[in-house]
Parts: C-alpha cells; structure tokens; sequence
C-alpha cells in the first residue's frame, strides 16, 4: 500500500462485488449496494462498460480469462456470507473483520445489527471508508466501531478493548484478503490474538497457497498479477502450505473445520458461470473453530 492511501486491491475486490451486485435479482449471489461507491475514476468507468448491452459481457470474458480474479473475489465472499449466517444462528455476539477494507457486511447485512461490529484496517482505508459510508448513510451505524491499525507494524489489542470489544463473547472472525500481504510473524500474532480472544469463537480467512511464492511457475503465468501488486506497493509476501495448515493451527488454539481451494469454493456457488474455474487456483479459504 502506498504511503497515504488506501488499498488498491481493496477496490478492485469492491468492483468485482459492484458487478455481482449489478446483475438480476433473481441471479446475483448477493447484494452489496454500497461496493460501488467505492471505485476510483478508472474502475467506475470499468464497472459502467460491464454494464453495457453489448460492450458489457467482453469486459466481463476479459476479466475471468485474465487470471480468475472476479469469479475467486465473488464465490469467497458467498462462502463467508453463508459461513458467518451460519455462526450468527448459533449466537454470535460479536464480529470483528479483520483488514476490513471495503467489506460492508455490517451494512448490507441486516443480520449483524443485533451484534457489535469490529472494523479493523490501516488508517488510510478506513478513513475512505467511513467518508464514504457516511455521505451514503449520514452516519457509520452505532453498532460498528472502526479500529486503525497496520498488522505489520503495531499491535491492535489494546484498541479493540478501548473499542468496546468483550473477550467474554462469542466472536465470529473475518480475516479476508490479507495474510498473504503480511509477515510471518504478523500472522502468527494476530492468530495467537484471536485464540486468546475469541471465546468459542471461530475463523474464517483466505490465504495463499505457499508455491506461489516459492515455485512462480506453479501457477502458471502469474507475472500480471504480481506486477499490479508492486505497482501499488501491496505485494505478495506470506503463504501456507495447506497440508501444514491443520498442525499450525491446532498448534494456536484452533480446529481446522474446512480448507478449499479456488476451484473448489467457486465449484460451490458458481456452477452456472461458464468459464468460471480459470486461474487462481493458489487462493484458498479456510475455516476454523478455537478450541
């Protein structure tokens, strides 16, 4: 992220939710009317050419034959909408998303406005955000709280406590996006955090697979990619091992329940998109319960 200002890759996520949003009510897989608020002008005029008759489905051909960025973004945020309903049903009292972004479950959501909310990001994105939000609302919501900080850099424990943040309750967490951006030992940290302070709680994150990082071939031509994300100073620094993953979990406090892989999660929810398991292939999502 570059010095001052929000994440770029958070924004091409909230176009990617922008188009989904867009389509018939009776296809789209969720709605987000707020995830276009938050283009810049060269994605708002990406987003309006996905919506024209013609021009519309090339853009939209383009975009998931590239590498398969729109239908991993889409199909992710369909699991943790069903992962995160799912918990609220077993009461959840609390949710904290971790690198919020431009996440606005706490605002689409009308089931989270029984819970309190943790926003937790760098300074400068949530500081788009929630000038955004509150020229669209006239208000961030009274059940969300925002908290400031860098996972890199700084610790965000004792922020939460001032936040309102009850390690007493049960906590439901969203981590989406983000560890593959931060170091090892950030990693590490912020898991031994939520193990310790999400009390029957459980975790849903993304993360990429380890190859990706140490064989670049793996994967195919990744090069696009990873020069976007060094363009914007967001480049890709940590990965798992997803058959290390259960022991170095269980080793933090946590029971792994579910490790998918791109291909599977958009195997899931994007049965009638053709096309749709292109690419990506080195993003996966896990869930898991402290134990």
């Amino acid at each position: 992220m570059k010095p001052g200002q929000a994440s770029r890759t958070a924004e091409y996520v909230a176009l990617f939710r922008a188009i989904e949003s867009a389509r018939p009510a009776s296809s789209r897989l969720f709605h987000d009317e707020f995830a276009h608020l938050f283009l810049g002008p060269r994605m708002r005029r990406q987003f309006r050419m996905s919506q024209l008759p013609i021009l519309g489905p090339a853009v939209l051909r383009y975009y998931d034959s590239r590498a398969g960025a729109r239908s991993a973004a889409v199909a992710r945020t369909c699991y943790i909408d069903d992962t995160l309903q799912s918990a609220l049903k077993t009461g959840i009292q609390q949710v904290v998303i971790l690198g919020a972004g431009y996440d606005c479950r706490a605002y689409r959501m009308a089931e989270l406005s029984t819970c309190r909310v943790f926003e937790v990001d760098h300074p400068a994105t949530l500081s788009r955000k929630r000038e955004t939000l509150s020229l669209a609302l006239g208000r961030i919501p009274d059940h969300v709280q925002q908290v400031a900080t860098d996972f890199n850099e700084e610790s965000f424990h004792g922020e939460m406590i001032a936040a309102g943040f009850d390690p007493a309750q049960r906590t439901f967490v969203i981590w989406e996006g983000v560890t593959g951006y931060l170091t090892a030992a950030a990693v590490d940290t912020t898991l031994r955090w939520i193990a310790a302070a999400a009390r029957c709680g459980e975790l849903v994150f993304t993360y990429l697979h380890r190859n990706v990082l140490e064989r670049p071939d793996a994967f195919g031509d990744l090069a696009r990619i990873k020069r976007i994300l060094d363009d914007s100073n967001e480049p890709w620094t940590f990965g798992f091992d997803p058959g290390e993953l259960p022991a170095y979990l269980s080793a933090r406090g946590f029971d792994l329940l579910e490790d998918l892989g791109a291909d599977q999660f958009r195997a899931r929810y994007l049965r009638d998109w053709p096309g749709s398991l292109r690419g990506y292939a080195f993003y996966r999502i896990a869930h898991a319960r402290v134990r």
